[in-house]
């Protein structure tokens, strides 16, 4: 059982559709015509050169006009553009005249009409002698341009021919004569026209060339436009694969025309000038013959006492000949010239029309009548009633419309014998008793809205594109309850953009685990409904479709014209309304209207309708969604503060998660993505939508549907966080990169002298990794250690981080996420301690590990094996002390002593300076001495030590040496400015005490004095 009970839901046979809306009007036969006919508003002018004024009139007016036609002023021209119904007026008009026993009429159809069959079908009605000679040579030269490839290389070299001979014109601009020359000349476009490179491009099926010859010969066909066949600029654009191939004349003419848009006008126009007399050199007759032709016609039919009608469906057929028809249908008769009148009504585009008819034609114009109407004028036109014609034909057959023809009957309606006529007309509406079904007004009014340029109503477009594939396509798909059909929405969808326009109308249509009636609900809704959100419609639309009714909806009370209200289930909801009668009513503010909606929002709306997003709104989804999933990260910076480092598309990061890479719209990287929305996933598509609603307003409690869209949101990013959680985190076992990374780590950290790094305990090697380090060398005294040091911890003024800095937050990336119960660190110190182990330090790389990890990596690895220029410059450095002969204090008391008896000797020498000597051996420490005693034994002892020993003596702390020389230095001068004034005077008892006392300290001395002056000597100012 159907809705309309033991008959089928559809009420019509596919079949008859394209039988009554055929693709050329001429197929179907005058009852199916005048059965589908409908009036259609056109403008009468009564000038042919005004674009403005008019009256609006119908097709009587039209008939009548051709039965009052003045001899003087013979033609009728009906204008419009391709597929306003200018065919359909000529053949209304066929149908319509009543000529009288003396007049001929001849109709010249558009379709299927070769040149010989036009100048045939005027022949047909000549009985002179002149007539069949006409006829014979309408035969043999005919015969002569059968082969189609033969009249495309003939027509080709006959317009290089007449472009070289005639294409000069001298009645143009000087600079428009120079041009023409140009291009008339041997170099120029007859070259083009016969260089063998190019006769590709010229000869092309859908080239000019190609297409006149084609319509001469087999006339046009039912995809062929109305307007003339001829030459445009984009014709003459051309390219060809290797030009160095062509002619030099054609290869130059070709650039010159491809670089300057109007010479290529130029060149059309001159070829198009050329195409009738071309056309009549080809195919051996032309529009003088049919100008004898049509004036041998007139002259017979005179004799006969008759007249002569001629109907034109399509004008721009005679297209190479047209000179020759309007020569003789612009000639009145004269005296001398016995001619029958002639009336002429033609079908012609209007841009023919005004730019390519001679003046002759405007002055035996009668009246114009222009399918085309102006802004400022309008007309009553219904296209329900327009489209209820055709609905009406298919549902009855165009053999029952034939046969109530024959029988001169009226024409049926077969909503007439329908058994649900009066909720059908009630649920879909009618026209004059002629239902709409399957389509409503409304419906019908999208659809054409959708195939329509502009608000221009096109008759052919609306056949054609909307009635003849619905009733052809979804009968099947009524009948099997399966409309509307995704071909419907598809073919439609444009003219209900704004209907539905939202993800979240669309889920409250839907049924659970029932997504094709899902989907059919919607478009039914979207196309059927008043355009209001989600409701439910009229009873019958729901039970026609078999979509049946939602109970949490409500129904608009404009889907039930003259129908009682019915009382319907509303849903628990603050914005639902109850009339005086306690009926519930729509709730238009359940769908906030588009102009209140955040642009975001709208722009996702307008995404998941059309899969078209542009770059501004999606950065900025992108920038929502990312940080949405943030929140529910906790991502850490082993410190437990956030890090922006998650979040960074830095190759060295890698993996990141990064708003603008990770984050996928549609396109390529939806396979590939973190987190991808496809704008035809009903579930992401509502997500994203809320979240710019909330994004927009700050709180979701001014969010429609709020709280049901806050749950659906956190289930949503939380399933985005855990897959983001596991590509970001590392696995949980031991990591061959964490190994590498925290060796390269604790490398750097015993360059920069970290005591912590030296010990063999695993806590405090891990403690090295992130310590502060102590004060750098001097950068004056060690320039290649500091340079080595500051590697590690300046920036580089081209980067904005050290090698230290990025390896340290590469390895809190990848143990600081995870902080189980017990764990002292915000890191996950166990899986870390595991990576301090010696046998992690020379691990494999992962493949996943970025190269600028590695990198640097490497390059630390090699740098602290590349000591030898820091242990010459600390040899330099530190003075040999193994003679000293006592601690730094013993010594330098013994000096002072000296020092402070001479000068009360009055031996002193001037140089010397007790006070600074004294300074500097104060500030020497008790420990410096040996620490520079193991220092210089260490660098004895070089060869025979490990790397890390090695690279420890590089960073020892250079100051005890340093303390040390800064008071040995003056000392030894001291010594030596002594040594000199003693030795320069006679020897007392006294002085011979003092000298033996000095010569004990400058036997103690001697060996440091000489290394300190050595010392001194060779670093100079360093």
């Amino acid at each position: 059982m159907t809705w309309r009970g033991t008959l089928p839901a559809a009420c019509w046979e596919a079949r008859e559709a394209p039988a009554i809306i055929p693709v050329e009007a001429e197929s179907t036969s005058n009852g199916v015509f005048l059965a589908t006919h409908t009036s259609i508003p056109i403008l009468l002018r009564d000038r042919v050169d005004s674009a403005v004024g008019g009256t609006i009139v119908d097709e009587h007016n039209l008939r009548r006009a051709v039965e009052e036609l003045p001899a003087d002023q013979p033609i009728i021209p009906i204008l419009g553009k391709s597929g306003t119904g200018k065919s359909h007026l000529i053949r209304w008009l066929r149908i319509n005249l009543k000529p009288n026993d003396a007049t001929r009429l001849i109709f010249v159809p558009k379709h299927r009409m070769s040149l010989r069959g036009i100048l045939e079908l005027i022949l047909e009605h000549a009985t002179s002698e002149r007539a069949a000679e006409l006829r014979a040579k309408v035969a043999a030269a005919s015969d002569a341009a059968a082969d189609e490839t033969t009249a495309q290389l003939r027509l080709r070299n006959e317009l290089a021919v007449l472009v070289e001979t005639r294409g000069a014109d001298k009645d143009g601009t000087p600079e428009e004569n120079d041009l023409r020359a140009f291009l008339a000349s041997a170099e120029g476009l007859p070259a083009l026209l016969g260089d063998p490179v190019f006769r590709r491009r010229l000869l092309a099926d859908n080239g000019p060339i190609a297409r006149l010859v084609r319509e001469k010969l087999s006339g046009k066909g039912s995809e062929d436009k109305e307007d003339a066949f001829g030459f445009t600029a984009a014709d003459l654009d051309l390219s060809v694969d290797d030009v160095s191939k062509a002619g030099v004349d054609a290869a130059s003419v070709a650039s010159a025309l491809a670089s300057d848009a109007p010479l290529r006008d130029l060149a059309a126009k001159m070829l198009n000038e050329q195409l009738g007399p071309a056309v009549s050199e080809v195919f051996g007759i032309g529009g003088d013959d049919l100008k004898q032709l049509l004036v041998e016609l007139r002259l017979d039919l005179h004799r006969q006492g008759m007249e002569l009608l001629l109907l034109i469906e399509d004008f721009s057929i005679f297209q190479g000949i047209q000179g020759g028809l309007i020569d003789a249908i612009t000639l009145l008769p004269t005296e001398t010239l016995a001619l029958c009148p002639m009336r002429v009504v033609m079908a012609v585009t209007t841009g023919y029309f005004v730019n390519q008819m001679p003046e002759t034609v405007y002055t035996r114009t009668y009246k114009v009548f222009d399918l085309e109407l102006p802004a400022d004028k309008t007309a009553p036109f219904d296209p329900a009633r327009f489209a209820a014609r055709y609905l009406n034909a298919v549902r009855v057959g165009s053999k029952e419309i034939d046969k109530h023809r024959t029988d001169e009957r009226p024409e049926p309606n077969h909503c007439l014998q329908c058994p649900v006529r009066e909720k059908c007309h009630q649920a879909f509406g009618q026209v004059e008793g002629v239902g709409l079904f399957p389509f409503s007004k409304t419906a019908l009014n999208r659809a054409i809205r959708s195939q329509s340029k502009g608000d221009a109503f096109v008759a052919r477009d609306v056949l054609t594109r909307v009635l003849r594939p619905v009733l052809h396509r979804d009968q099947i798909e009524l009948d099997e309850g399966r409309f509307p059909s995704t071909g419907f929405e598809n073919d439609f969808y444009a003219g209900a953009l704004h209907v539905l326009d939202n993800v979240e109308d669309q889920v409250r249509l839907s049924t659970p685990g029932d997504p094709e009636l899902s989907e059919r609900r919607v478009r039914m809704v979207r196309f059927w409904g008043p355009g209001h959100g989600p409701q439910n419609l009229h009873p019958t639309i729901h039970e026609a479709f078999a979509i049946p009714p939602l109970p949490d909806l409500t129904t608009d009370q404009r889907t039930l014209p003259q129908s009682p209200v019915r009382k319907e289930p509303s849903r628990p909801s603050d914005a639902a309304q109850k009339s005086p009668g306690g009926d519930v009513v729509s709730q238009p503010t359940s769908t906030p209207p588009a102009a209140s909606k955040p642009s975001l929002v709208r722009a996702v709306d307008d995404w998941h309708k059309t899969g078209e997003l542009i770059q501004r709104h999606r950065n900025d989804l992108r920038k929502i969604v990312h940080t949405a999933v943030i929140g529910f990260l906790g991502l850490e910076d082993g410190y437990g503060g956030d890090s922006g480092d998650w979040t960074k598309g830095r190759v060295e990061l890698t993996p990141s998660f990064d708003a603008n890479t990770s984050v996928v719209l549609d396109g390529s990287g939806l396979q590939t993505a973190l987190i991808s929305i496809d704008h035809r996933n009903v579930d992401d598509v509502r997500v994203l939508r809320a979240l710019a609603w909330v994004n927009a307003k700050g709180s979701w409690e001014d969010v429609p549907q709020g709280d049901a869209l806050q749950s659906l949101c956190m289930n949503r990013v939380q399933e985005w966080a855990d897959s983001v959680s596991a590509f970001l985190l590392p696995s949980e076992g031991d990591d061959a990169e964490l190994g590498r990374l925290a060796h390269a780590l604790l490398s750097v950290s015993k360059a920069l002298g970290i005591a912590d790094s030296y010990k063999s305990d695993a806590l405090s090697r891990v403690k090295a990794l992130f310590a502060s380090p102590p004060k750098l060398a001097d950068a004056a005294e060690r320039p290649h250690t500091r340079r080595l040091q500051d590697r590690f911890i300046d920036a580089d003024p081209k980067a904005d981080r050290t090698d230290r800095n990025l390896l340290q937050w590469r390895l809190l990336r990848l143990t600081s996420y995870r902080q189980g119960t017990g764990k002292p660190l915000a890191i996950d110190l166990p899986r870390l301690l595991r990576a301090m182990r010696d046998d992690a330090a020379a691990a494999a790389w992962p493949e996943h590990v970025p190269e600028p990890i590695r990198s640097v990596v490497g390059g630390i690895e090699k740098r602290i094996t590349t000591l030898d220029p820091l242990l010459e410059e600390t040899r330099r450095l530190v003075p040999d002390v193994s003679e000293l002969g006592g601690d730094v204090a013993q010594v330098a008391h013994a000096l002072d002593t000296l020092l402070s008896d001479l000068a009360a000797l009055g031996q002193s020498a001037n140089s010397i300076n007790p006070s600074a000597l004294h300074d500097a051996a104060k500030s020497v420490k008790a420990s410096d001495l040996k620490k520079v005693t193991e220092l210089s034994d260490g660098l004895d002892a070089w060869p025979t030590l490990t790397a890390d020993q090695r690279l420890r003596l590089m960073t020892l702390d250079e100051r005890p040496a340093l303390r040390i020389r800064a008071w040995l230095d003056p000392a030894l001068e001291a010594v030596n400015a002594l040594e000199q004034k003693l030795q320069a005077g006679p020897a007392s008892e006294a002085q011979r005490e003092y000298d033996e006392t000095l010569q004990r300290l400058v036997a103690g001395l001697e060996t440091l004095s000489r290394e300190v002056m050595d010392v001194a000597g060779s670093e100079g100012g360093a």
